[in-house]
């Protein structure tokens, strides 16, 4: 079983500073490259080396190591510089962010998924998240070893993960409501599944569109909108699915884009 660590509080999500890499990295195409540019040119804008050394860190495991089947850091440095929504940007990076912290992983598909599919909209008090997390504590006992402070600091940079992902609302609200998926996050993935070799049935049960929190018709509705947009053809026969991709790769969806 996979321990659980507290390691994502340390930089949170950092989404502005992972699409400045990721620009940087479509441009060079090199990841020394990147590293040594945000260092010598300060490529973020940080006011110490310390801090740049732990945000190149944690994004050289969030998106230059390969974590299947997430695409690879080549198609999601250009999907990030092609299409110019922040939202979608987000919506996409949002994946790596909780493939890469099982932690924050359980967290999204456990609290937050269960209690969105039970009520849409909800209150994260405190005390819903130190019920989830004592319940948690039967199965992962290292849970018990963390202090308090370490825990408070994590609540607090998990609560400000939600709200930069469009999850929950401004401070000092702590309400959560479902995100509105769109197409090209939802396109990415699918083409980057049918590119590992997935079946359409292997695509439907995906954990990402659980992280999504998306339901069986959700997903067939954006199939529909993908559909209009011309990215692929979708048909289905009861509990049979076909996918028809219009273009041969990933690759090729994203410079469609263009």
């Amino acid at each position: 079983m996979i321990k659980y660590n507290t390691g994502f509080k340390i930089v949170g999500s950092a989404y502005e500073d992972s699409i400045i890499l990721l620009k940087a990295l479509n441009k060079y195409q090199r990841w020394d490259i990147v590293k040594d540019i945000a260092y010598e040119e300060n490529l973020l804008k940080k006011k110490s080396n310390k801090w740049i050394r732990k945000l190149l860190q944690y994004f050289q495991m969030r998106y230059i190591y390969d974590h299947k089947p997430l695409p690879s850091s080549k198609y999601l440095s250009r999907y990030i510089c092609v299409d110019k929504s922040r939202s979608s940007s987000v919506q996409v990076l949002f994946q790596y962010v909780c493939e890469t912290h099982p932690f924050v992983d359980r967290l999204m598909t456990g609290l937050i998924g269960e209690n969105i599919s039970k009520y849409g909209v909800f209150r994260l008090t405190k005390s819903v998240f130190m019920d989830f997390l004592e319940n948690e504590a039967v199965t992962h006992p290292e849970i018990d070893s963390w202090s308090n402070g370490t825990v408070t600091r994590f609540r607090e940079g998990f609560f400000a993960f939600l709200r930069s992902s469009g999850l929950m609302e401004k401070p000092p609200s702590v309400t959560v409501k479902k995100f509105v998926i769109r197409p090209e996050p939802f396109s990415f993935f699918l083409y980057g599944h049918l590119d590992r070799g997935f079946a359409p049935s292997e695509i439907f049960k995906s954990h990402l569109w659980e992280r999504y929190f998306l339901s069986q018709l959700e997903i067939e509705q954006l199939l529909s909108q993908c559909q209009v947009r011309g990215w692929l053809q979708f048909r289905s026969f009861g509990d049979i699915y076909e996918l028809i991709p219009k273009y041969d790769s990933l690759g090729g969806w994203i410079d469609a884009l263009e």
